[in-house]
């Protein structure tokens, strides 16, 4: 019988470098893994970031758009800086001018009824609730956009700087018709208004601290998970004003 040979081995040197090469390799595909896994994680949510933001461009400029067509200016104004309507109506709580909530009365086309759309931001800290809301200025009152950190609103004359907040509610105040609601006449000086949206990711895990980057602190910890707040500014001509002014 021929002499058995034993088989050569691998020595401990050579066994942790294995080793270590090894857990370098894993190491480095679990970080591709992690990062193509948060980035398919994000789009999904990105995409309704985006979403979110043209439901609130269109809900607002459509409204807007059509402040004061077929009303008397002598009766109301086309758009007030603050909520009106048969429920918490802001002048019955002395607030006439709020930077996040407007008010639209036109009367619609065929129609002979005046309408109203009162736009603003709900915020409950609490709740961790950010929404736009709609007002009809009778019951209804409903969420149109959740995850919205910002609105402001701000308002222009025939000029480019905005309108002091302070002159649309110190008077002279119209109409002088017993049990007509009052507004302050400057009103009918708007002709332009600037609006301001911002919205954030909807999960708590794709938002960093709060900072410039979210309005409200999430639980990532990663930059590479970050899905930073969206915002979008725009300006819309109220095409009825000069009509609404004479």
């Amino acid at each position: 019988m021929g002499r058995l040979t034993p088989a050569d081995g691998f020595t401990v040197a050579e066994l942790l470098i294995a080793t270590a090469i090894t857990f370098t390799v894993t190491l480095a595909l679990l970080e591709v893994v992690d990062r193509a896994r948060a980035s398919f994680e994000a789009q999904p949510e990105r995409s309704d970031m985006h979403q979110r933001l043209r439901v609130a461009v269109e809900t607002l400029t459509r409204d807007l758009k059509q402040a004061g067509a077929g009303l008397d200016p002598l009766i109301a104004a086309p758009v007030m800086p603050y909520r009106v309507g048969a429920r918490d109506n802001d002048p019955d709580l002395g607030v006439l001018y709020r930077s996040d909530a407007v008010s639209i009365l036109y009367v619609p086309p065929g129609e002979s009824t005046v309408v109203s759309h009162t736009y603003y931001a709900k915020n409950d800290d609490d709740a961790r609730t950010f929404q736009l809301m709609h007002y009809d200025g009778a019951s209804t009152d409903l969420p149109v956009v959740d995850h919205v950190v910002g609105l402001r609103f701000d308002y222009f004359g025939d000029g480019t700087v905005p309108l002091d907040p302070a002159i649309l509610q110190d008077g002279p105040w119209t109409p002088d018709e017993p049990g007509a609601p009052m507004f302050d006449a400057d009103l009918l000086q708007i002709r332009r208004i600037h609006v301001f949206v911002r919205v954030q990711a909807a999960l708590d895990s794709m938002r960093g601290p709060a900072g410039v980057l979210f309005a409200h602190a999430g639980t990532s910890t990663s930059a590479e998970r970050y899905l930073p707040d969206l915002e979008v500014s725009f300006d819309v001509a109220l095409r009825n004003a000069l009509r609404s002014s004479e």
